[in-house]
């Protein structure tokens, strides 16, 4: 974690500062993310709290370089990486009190990164005083990425492409809703509701957060409710998802914002969708 803070530091968040952003996260994944995905050796990959939390030697040193990147171009900001604070725990409060911090999770979704899957990406939000003002969704395996401005909308790019501005028409027909959840993370008598709210919908999957964000800002997937809030996973994703038109609570209703880390988070394509859901989701 880095901690050059000026309080007087202006936030200009700019097309520039955007571009060096992305070339950053880019860079990292054309370095690190892609040349080890599919080649890690067993002593590579490494359990943390739980058989399906991993962390990769590709997690580590991507966090190291886009933090060491970061610092040389902004070196005011305060940086927050999963990695770092996964090893000092109280690194996560610097999110509430810097002027200026940005947010890294190298790899979201090592366990399909460590497992050959596809289904992963490099998650990347710029914070001012609490409030994201800039989110990045990156696919090192497609090399294109989702990104958004606060009141400026949200884009998807690919390289040497124009950005193509997302605006998502939400599915009002209940049974054609594709829901993005892990059964497995839900516990007693709720999982058990879930499961059986299964066949009101199209279908449930499971993706990693910068995914399940991103289809649904492209319009393809329709809500995602998630049982974990850690903001490496979730203050750029919701910036995207809002800035397309979606909406991002907590199933008690609470808007989302960086510095929450409790309850059970709902994405969805528009309010009236979000109020049906949360309905039929929440089983109290």
């Amino acid at each position: 974690m880095t901690t050059n803070t000026q309080k007087d530091t202006p936030m200009t968040l700019d097309a520039t500062t955007r571009e060096t952003l992305i070339a950053i996260v880019r860079e990292a994944g054309r370095d690190i993310v892609m040349p080890y995905f599919r080649q890690l050796e067993g002593q590579q990959v490494q359990q943390k709290s739980a058989p399906t939390d991993l962390v990769t030697i590709a997690d580590q040193a991507c966090e190291r370089q886009i933090s060491a990147r970061i610092a040389a171009a902004f070196p005011d900001w305060v940086i927050v990486g999963e990695e770092a604070v996964a090893a000092q725990p109280e690194h996560l409060q610097a999110i509430a009190s810097a002027d200026i911090c940005i947010i890294i999770d190298p790899i979201d979704g090592t366990w399909n990164y460590a497992n050959g899957l596809s289904n992963f990406g490099t998650i990347l939000a710029v914070v001012v005083k609490g409030e994201t003002q800039f989110g990045l969704l990156y696919d090192p395996d497609h090399d294109d990425w989702v990104y958004a401005h606060k009141a400026q909308g949200a884009y998807f790019q690919r390289p040497g492409q124009a950005p193509i501005k997302l605006q998502i028409t939400p599915e009002t027909d209940l049974k054609s809703l594709v829901g993005i959840l892990s059964l497995h993370g839900f516990k007693g008598e709720q999982q058990r509701h879930l499961a059986l709210s299964a066949p009101l919908f199209q279908r449930f999957l499971s993706l990693s957060s910068c995914h399940a964000y991103r289809q649904i800002a492209l319009g393809i997937f329709h809500f995602n409710l998630n049982y974990q809030l850690m903001p490496w996973d979730h203050a750029a994703g919701v910036l995207v998802l809002q800035e397309a038109g979606g909406v991002a609570r907590t199933l008690t209703g609470e808007d989302y914002h960086p510095m929450l880390h409790d309850g059970q988070l709902l994405a969805a394509q528009s309010e009236a969708q979000w109020q049906q859901l949360a309905k039929l989701l929440n089983p109290r």
